[in-house]
């Protein structure tokens, strides 16, 4: 009984901004991209809003990273739409967000990366499944760049601990097509989750 849940933030004038989210609860995966709403706050409530239901009463939602990044985004949200937020700090960190909604149905926020202390890249590894791909960061930090970008891969510079190798064989996968920053990012972001 549990989901697991990501945000992919980008940096704007020294502010970190979320732009995409993605949630999996082990059999279907739904995504949300900042384009498709007003700002991204109305992004983060909407896709909060579409786990709280009595199907997922009681679930747990592990977020890597909960504690120290992904709950900055989340917090405020949740006490906007939930109707009682209880949170577990322990030395400033998010262990436990219990979020009651409906008036009788419970939801737990919980920091995967506090009981399995490894990137996810690692964790990908360790059991066996998908390995986690590579993502250019830089790119979507760059002031020219808009959220709807399609075009060309981005130039090797913008991707972070990767061989010139490795890169090659990424643009190699798009032989032809255009590289979708909306598509690569939902593709990245439901990856992880």
């Amino acid at each position: 009984k549990f989901l697991t849940l990501d945000i992919e933030t980008k940096v704007v004038n020294n502010v970190i901004i979320p732009y995409a989210i993605s949630y999996y609860d082990g059999k279907f995966v739904k995504s949300f991209y900042e384009t498709d709403f007003i700002n991204p706050q109305e992004m983060i409530k909407t896709a909060l809003t579409s786990i709280f239901i009595r199907k997922y009463h009681n679930y747990k939602v592990y977020i890597h990273n909960l504690s120290n990044f992904d709950g900055i985004f989340l917090f405020n949200i949740l006490t906007e739409i939930g109707q009682d937020i209880k949170p577990i700090i322990h030395e400033g960190k998010f262990l436990d967000i219990t979020v009651k909604f409906d008036d009788k149905y419970f939801i737990h926020f919980r920091d995967s990366l506090l009981m399995l202390p490894v990137s996810l890249k690692k964790l990908a590894k360790n059991f066996n499944v998908e390995n986690k791909s590579i993502f250019p960061y830089k790119f979507v930090n760059s002031e020219n760049i808009f959220q709807n970008y399609n075009g060309d891969v981005p130039k090797f510079e913008y991707f972070d601990n990767i061989s010139y190798h490795e890169y090659i064989e990424y643009c190699n996968k798009f032989n032809n097509q255009k590289w979708n920053l909306k598509k690569e990012t939902l593709n990245y972001c439901e990856q992880d989750v």
